[in-house]
């Protein structure tokens, strides 16, 4: 049921994203995920945009908030959506997640959603890299990294010398493939890799097992528990869930050596270059200095909160709210 009493109606076409579940809940906006119970494959496709398609439809022709809020990608629910804002005079917010500037088929679909982009109230990024790229097509760039999320309660005590979590959607933009020459080079080491599980595992060492899916509550735990919290990527321009979950935590993190990462994370964590020479060495470094980083992330998640908040508060008054 439609929740009229929320400022704004934010629908995303992934079956899930904390981004954008803790955007819905600090910027008071009913949340709806259009999800298909088919697979995520290119083939799909052509079943699963005509079915999401047609239940946002039925959504926003029910909805009757003062904001409207979507999700890139996809470039067709942004057109839609860009559409349904003219017609109805609502300010539209992009939250535009950095695989929409990297992945063909969102490059190739670009001038698709370029009108709503340019129309939108605010277009949101997690960085000035991509802000500067939003403005170059004449829209109103918005900074805005994730919100720190909230841990659920009674996680316990931080783990001592447990595992090294490796925080996984095994995504194309992820090294995955440097994890079992990574946990040879540490036999001592014990690794877990969150996410269900692709490809041929066979040459995964005895010291590197999957976790398989973790309910929310699970995965938080997982993460409370761990020596420390590997977070990786190949696109230098992303900011990654699980370095803010890392951060809230507290947990020693080792991240991908990107400029942006360092920009937001400074000397609170440890960076590796996509090679398995380069990861095991951070991983063997955080381990032997866990406590100063999780030191140091403890000061950094005060600054990052506070500065979140400021973006926030512009971006409420680019909205027309109170602030």
């Amino acid at each position: 049921m439609i929740d009229r009493a929320r400022a704004g109606l934010f629908v995303s076409w992934a079956p899930f994203s904390r981004r954008t579940e803790t955007l819905a809940r600090l910027f008071d906006l009913d949340l709806r995920f259009v999800s298909t119970p088919w697979p995520k494959r290119p083939l799909m496709i052509p079943i699963k945009y005509p079915w999401q398609t047609a239940a946002t439809v039925r959504l926003l022709r029910a909805a009757g908030h003062r904001e409207l809020w979507v999700m890139d990608p996809p470039s067709p629910l942004v057109a839609m959506a860009g559409a349904t804002a003219h017609r109805r005079g609502l300010p539209l917010v992009v939250d535009m997640h950095t695989v929409a500037f990297s992945a063909r088929e969102w490059l190739f679909l670009r001038r698709l959603e370029l009108p709503a982009l340019r129309s939108a109230a605010a277009v949101l990024v997690t960085n000035e890299p991509l802000a500067r790229r939003v403005r170059s097509w004449g829209a109103r760039a918005f900074v805005l990294p994730d919100p720190l999320p909230e841990p659920p309660a009674g996680l316990g005590e931080p783990g001592a010398g447990g595992e090294v979590t490796v925080v996984a959607t095994y995504s194309k933009d992820e090294p995955l493939d440097l994890l079992p020459e990574v946990a040879r080079r540490l036999p001592d080491v014990r690794f877990a890799v969150t996410g269900d599980p692709h490809g041929d595992l066979s040459t995964w060492p005895q010291n590197l097992r999957p976790t398989g899916f973790l309910s929310d509550e699970e995965y938080w735990r997982q993460l409370q528990r761990s020596a420390a919290v590997v977070v990786l990527t190949t696109r230098p321009d992303t900011l990654l869930s699980g370095g803010y979950e890392a951060l809230v935590l507290g947990r020693p993190l080792v991240t991908s050596d990107h400029d942006v990462l360092r920009d937001y994370f400074g000397e609170a964590a440890a960076y590796a270059e996509a090679t398995a020479e380069s990861l095991a060495g951070a991983v063997a470094a955080t381990l032997a200095d866990g406590a100063a980083l999780s030191a140091r992330l403890e000061v950094l998640r005060g600054t990052r909160a506070a500065e979140w908040q400021r973006a926030a508060g512009r971006l409420r008054a680019a909205l027309g709210r109170e602030t």
